[in-house]
């Protein structure tokens, strides 16, 4: 299950950058009818996989399927917002958190009601969009482009270089960090602690449907209010909240569930706005950028599971997550380094 899993990191995170670079290069839709195929298609038939080989096979296919849609989703959402990309940006992503955390509730749901084989009928709302893209998405008008060779790592060496995009990165990595520690680690708590493993689903359910609803709101303040103070109000808040958690998750579950809740929608607050100012940034390498921010920076910390779980047998889970709350101070020192942008348009 873990071999599977750090595969399935690497299909759809940690070559998104590879997968952007390409629809950058070749403009075309591609990978948006790729992406939903794969993922709609590999993902509904885990059900009735008869062993672990074509399991983890239909897995690796199935998240292959969302590195491809990601990257160019993600660019041709900036393409096609005109002067509302923040809000139309934030949308888009909360969308995603929302069918993140939907998933899990209508896959139980289908298999308590229908049995396990019953996997294969959520191929069926993927194969709808599928039809509804290829119908409305018009075609990239490929005369107007630049059809000047850029490789692969000189692109990638540009974006190192530049100091907005690496911070970027960086703060696009701090959050990958708190989301996936959190959201891995604290069911192991809940279950020691004796809860039922439905709190433990409402709250994961929460935590990302608080973080779609932020990233909704982020999108829409940061023409308000600047990107700065989207980032700061992003970051600050994740630390207390964090330690409020955990130091009241035996004196009082309900306020360390509400702190949870509230961790996921601070962290999400900004992701919309590091999106766009790094496709501002390098506007010709829009795919590419979506997939570092938005992919690579997230498979970078789920290889760092193994390593965490490492830690957490060694000095307690409680203890890793403490420290991990503090990695987000980090983070706000800085955005004093990125320009503070109201970027409408």
């Amino acid at each position: 299950a873990g071999m599977i899993l750090s595969i399935s990191s690497m299909s759809s995170s940690l070559l998104q950058p590879l997968f952007g670079y390409i629809s950058d290069s070749l403009k075309r839709r591609f990978f948006i009818f790729a992406g939903l195929l794969f993922s709609s298609f590999f993902i509904s038939l885990t059900g009735i996989a008869p062993n672990i080989w074509l399991l983890g096979f239909a897995i690796v296919l199935g998240n292959l399927g969302i590195g491809f849609y990601h990257p160019q989703a993600t660019a041709l959402v900036s393409h096609y917002s005109g002067h509302d990309i923040n809000k139309t940006m934030g949308i888009f992503t909360a969308c995603g958190t929302a069918g993140y955390a939907f998933g899990p509730v209508i896959s139980s749901l289908l298999v308590e009601n229908f049995g396990i084989k019953s996997t294969v009928f959520a191929v069926f709302p993927g194969l709808f969009i599928l039809l509804l893209i290829y119908r409305f998405l018009p075609k990239i008008n490929t005369q107007s482009i630049n059809k000047e060779k850029k490789y692969f790592k000189n692109i990638f060496s540009m974006i190192v270089k530049n100091k907005v995009l690496l911070i970027l990165s960086m703060i696009s990595v701090i959050k990958a960090l708190i989301v996936i520690s959190y959201s891995v680690f604290m069911p192991f708590i809940w279950k020691k602690l004796g809860y039922p493993v439905s709190y433990g689903g409402f709250a994961l359910a929460s935590f990302s449907l608080f973080g779609g609803f932020a990233s909704i709101l982020g999108g829409r303040l940061t023409d308000t209010i600047g990107s700065r103070k989207v980032f700061l109000i992003s970051l600050l808040p994740v630390t207390p909240f964090a330690l409020i958690m955990l130091d009241f998750i035996n004196k009082s579950p309900s306020v360390s569930f509400g702190a949870f809740a509230l961790i996921g929608f601070f962290t999400m607050f900004s992701v919309a706005v590091n999106i766009v100012i790094a496709q501002k940034v390098a506007p010709e390498n829009k795919g590419m950028i979506s997939g570092i921010i938005g992919g690579f920076s997230w498979g970078l910390v789920g290889l760092t599971l193994t390593p965490l779980g490492f830690l957490a047998e060694k000095f307690g889970i409680t203890n890793v997550l403490a420290v991990i709350a503090f990695v987000p101070l980090f983070g706000a020192l800085l955005v004093n380094y990125l320009p503070d942008e109201k970027i409408s348009g």
